[in-house]
């Protein structure tokens, strides 16, 4: 078994249409993924076999306010 691991751009949204259960909480909605992928510092990654998606992981930088050090918020794993 070959995994592809995958950063998932804007135009990407078609690798969507084949996701294994359970890599989600819920059903991955085109428009709310699109608008995802086209916001500043969101990142999503996936794992990818036999052109399913089998894993994923999601993160988005967090500026703060009061000057602390920018992070990377890492929401999925």
């Amino acid at each position: 078994m070959s995994v592809g691991i995958r950063y998932v751009l804007p135009g990407d949204e078609a690798l969507f249409d084949r996701i294994s259960p359970d890599v989600f909480d819920h059903p991955v909605e085109r428009a709310q993924l699109s608008r995802y992928l086209v916001t500043p510092g969101h990142h999503l990654i996936v794992a990818i076999v036999d052109g399913q998606i089998v894993g994923q992981i999601a993160a988005a930088v967090h500026y703060h306010p009061d000057g602390r050090p920018t992070e990377l918020y890492i929401d999925e794993i």
